[in-house]
């Protein structure tokens, strides 16, 4: 049997035994769809999305990508590569807290992971950083795609995996590279969250180009479980935090050593929330307030508060130390029972 539909102007010849084509004529005459046409349109979608999710668990599994000689993935290895020196930033990056735009340290996590297996298959203490950079725009954007459609819906905005992780296109995908890989040796309080807080180091090699390594703090939490990747994204499994209370505890311990500016924004952030202000009218002028004392290189402004603002409740948010309340169209900020927990390190 042959059918010729015309779909969109376009003419598809589809030739189907007879056993089939009687299939699905019962199936329209029972009224279960409007025409055998309607039929193969919606099977052939169906296959194209079963192609697409097969494709997509590939990827999901692997997350990998050959780029010359190099096989990056998101996966434990079962080696360790060698790692580099950390940066020496000067002392006016180290007490600058992290610029507001870095809202979220889980994409460098992910970051991470894919320099830890891409050393692992070098076999060199180095990657160059050009095609680096090209890996991890792309895993990134595929990683944003798969949490939009996998993540719970229920999480509260502000709380979305997906958030820090750039969108596909170009701009997006340049700045995530800018500020979770980093173009250059740490020169600014606002370049990139690897180089400031030590986790990875970006040197100039002998032949002029940029190469980037792994320090011995950024493989340690590199190697830690993650939830974000390990369970969510490898395993598909639900998570309410994307980091576990190790790698939190990890994280303090390291700002607090190498980035004391940004443990002494966090503090006074959730300091100024249990005293009141946690609502972000409130909590803004207070951020403005305790900037005014602080050599940022740039003028500030009340959009500069802002977004200093917003990036230090995304981080805290993402360590599970303040929850968001709607309250009709306002947010209110809730401390949680972690900072009691760690009070101490605060």
């Amino acid at each position: 049997m042959q059918l010729l539909l015309n779909r969109d102007k376009m003419i598809v010849l589809i030739k189907l035994d007879r056993v089939t084509y009687e299939k699905i004529s019962a199936l329209v005459k029972d009224g279960k769809y409007p025409s055998i046409e309607s039929f193969l349109d919606i099977a052939v979608k169906n296959q194209l999305l079963l192609e697409g999710e097969e494709k997509t668990h590939a990827t999901r599994q692997n997350i990998s990508h050959d780029t010359g000689k190099e096989k990056f993935s998101l996966s434990l290895p079962s080696q360790q590569p060698k790692t580099v020196p950390p940066p020496s930033p000067e002392e006016s990056i180290k007490n600058a807290p992290l610029w507001g735009q870095i809202n979220r340290l889980g994409p460098a996590k992910f970051v991470l992971r894919i320099l830890l297996n891409g050393l692992v298959s070098s076999d060199d203490n180095t990657l160059d950083l050009k095609k680096f950079s090209a890996e991890v725009a792309e895993r990134a954007t595929e990683f944003r795609l798969f949490a939009k459609r996998k993540d719970k819906k229920s999480r509260v905005r502000g709380e979305y995996l997906y958030v820090g992780f750039p969108k596909k296109d170009p701009f997006s995908q340049q700045r995530f590279l800018n500020y979770y890989v980093g173009k250059a040796p740490l020169q600014k309080w606002t370049d990139s969250v690897l180089l400031g807080l030590g986790l990875a180091d970006i040197v100039e090699a002998e032949d002029g180009s940029r190469v980037i390594g792994i320090t011995d703090a950024g493989l340690k939490f590199s190697m830690f479980n993650s939830p974000l990747i390990d369970e969510f994204l490898l395993k598909e499994k639900q998570i309410s935090l994307p980091f576990s209370d190790e790698e939190i505890s990890f994280l303090i311990d390291q700002i607090r050593s190498f980035r004391p500016g940004e443990f002494e924004f966090l503090k006074f952030v959730l300091t100024s929330i249990r005293n009141g202000a946690d609502i972000p009218t409130k909590l803004k002028d207070k951020v403005f307030d305790f900037l005014k004392n602080k050599d940022l290189q740039i003028k500030l402004s009340e959009k500069v508060a802002i977004t200093m603002m917003v990036g230090a409740v995304g981080r805290l948010v993402e360590m599970g130390f303040i929850r968001i309340e709607k309250e009709a169209q306002k947010s209110k900020y809730i401390l949680t029972d972690k900072v009691e927990a760690l009070v101490g390190k605060f």
